[in-house]
């Protein structure tokens, strides 16, 4: 069987679905009424960034202010009496001994979700704990969904939702993308995907967990595999919910769409770590390390894999053939290859067919190298590194290319030499990866490239370590064949 058949998702039926946790999971990421709990007008306040982050948000949304008749041009209402019952989402914006009194009428009020941004339940002290379990007693007993408490909360790019009040770079990701992050803590989830944007990442729905009272990873995972927008998940995690039933959903999940998970807590001092993190204590990282190969699950070792991963298993084909072509117009780079794919566990240095290497030398400098790598050498030029490209495409014997391409060399045409990386993606149905350098153009060329749709990493061994994750998953894909 084709691992290409496992690229099929079961779309989501929203609200069609009789299941109350997806319905759960469908008011929390794509409300249609949202309020917004200790809105405020003051710079520099939570409650008037999230404000600010979700006027373009389209749907009924109520501004619940104790001082403030009116917030950016809107009506704030002074009570929670004040506005409907049976929202989808109440976003609470105030200290933690205010957030339970208002999530207990949350909850009177028959809203479906909550959101508790606010910190001081059990990541700080025993009076936190109690808050916690006040929550539980009084708000989840009526079937009111929690998210958090201590969290960032939801950004769903190109829905106008979004509760993330410290940078995170929300212009770049204002148009959709196709991985969904879900972290349990905020700040590795959001600097992660930041940074990464920059040379092309893109977020279908970043879910930050907190505390996890109540909503968390496995439930999650259930929802966006069922949405067809999400390509690959990514998951922060330092402790689980049910670790079992973690693996149990990732059983049934990967084979249709790709999980990768950065698990904290290898050592025992970020176990400890941990525990004054989150208030709980960590199971043995090696229990879950050891079950999550048998489950598809991709795991990285830190959060720049993590964004990698899911990056470029969201875009490319599973490698159902390891064997690698390395392409370059600068030789000692190839040579760099072999040794960083010599340290991988699943990618294998291609042997070119007879036939591919008579046919690149017909056109390559007489001084280039037509082995593999195949270095074209400085003196190459768009026309010849788009042909050996074509012909790479139609070698059997070859299942991944990669590109190393540098702009520098005289003969180069830059704009011209990208139209034709991009065009080479759109044709082949090879996994294509590309390693590029220009100096200080280097971030823009690769970010040009992601938009258009081509892997382009900015690191040699970024681009082999992600490659090499491509290969594990046609590994895996032909296991369950």
């Amino acid at each position: 069987m084709n691992s290409q058949n496992f690229r099929k998702v079961i779309p989501y039926r929203g609200a069609t679905c009789k299941d109350k946790t997806m319905r759960d999971i469908e008011a929390l990421c794509f409300p249609k009424s949202i309020a917004i709990i200790g809105a405020s007008g003051m710079e520099g306040k939570i409650g008037n960034t999230i404000v600010q982050n979700v006027l373009n948000w389209q749907g009924q949304l109520y501004l619940v202010s104790y001082h403030e008749a009116e917030i950016m041009g809107k009506k704030a209402f002074p009570d929670l009496s004040d506005i409907p019952d049976n929202l989808d989402l109440a976003i609470i914006a105030l200290n933690a001994k205010k957030a339970v009194d208002v999530a207990k009428t949350c909850a009177d009020k028959k809203f479906k979700t909550l959101i508790i941004l606010s910190s001081g339940f059990s990541e700080s002290d025993e009076e936190g704990v109690l808050r916690e379990a006040v929550l539980k007693e009084s708000v989840l007993s009526t079937g009111t969904r929690i998210l958090g408490p201590n969290t960032l909360g939801v950004f769903i790019p190109g829905t106008g939702l979004d509760t993330i009040f410290v940078e995170h770079g929300d212009r770049m990701f204002a148009a959709p993308g196709d991985v969904t992050m879900i972290s349990q803590s905020g700040s590795v989830g959001v600097e992660a995907t930041g940074v990464s944007g920059v040379i092309g990442w893109g977020l279908r729905a970043f879910i930050g967990l907190g505390n996890r009272i109540d909503i968390g990873e496995n439930e999650l995972l259930k929802y966006f595999a069922r949405d067809a927008k999400t390509k690959s998940i990514a998951v922060y995690i330092e402790t689980f919910q049910d670790g079992r039933g973690f693996l149990d959903i990732c059983r049934s999940l990967t084979p249709g769409k790709p999980v990768i998970v950065l698990k904290a807590g290898r050592s025992d001092a970020a176990m400890k770590a941990i525990a004054s993190h989150t208030g709980k204590m960590a199971c043995p990282a090696e229990v879950f390390f050891g079950a999550s190969k048998q489950f598809g699950i991709h795991l990285a070792d830190n959060e720049e894999q993590l964004t990698d991963y899911s990056k470029i298993l969201a875009r490319e084909p599973a490698a159902d053939n390891p064997r690698t072509a390395i392409i370059t117009n600068a030789g000692g780079y190839g040579i760099i290859t072999l040794d960083l794919i010599s340290q991988t566990k699943y990618l294998k240095v291609g042997r070119l067919a007879e036939e591919t290497a008579s046919r690149i030398k017909e056109k390559a400098p007489s001084f280039a190298s037509v082995n593999n790598p195949i270095d074209l050498t400085a003196s190459s030029d768009n026309t010849t590194i788009e042909y050996a490209l074509n012909v790479l495409d139609e070698d059997p014997l070859i299942g991944l290319i990669f590109c190393q391409v540098f702009f520098s060399p005289p003969k180069i045409d830059r704009s011209g030499l990208i139209e034709i990386l991009i065009s080479h993606r759109r044709r082949t149905t090879k996994p294509f990866i590309v390693f590029v350098a220009y100096g200080p153009f280097t971030n823009e060329i690769a970010l040009t490239l992601y938009q258009n749709g081509v892997m382009a990493f900015t690191s040699m061994s970024r681009a082999i370590k992600a490659m090499d994750v491509l290969a594990e998953r046609g590994y895996f894909l032909k296991k369950m064949c």
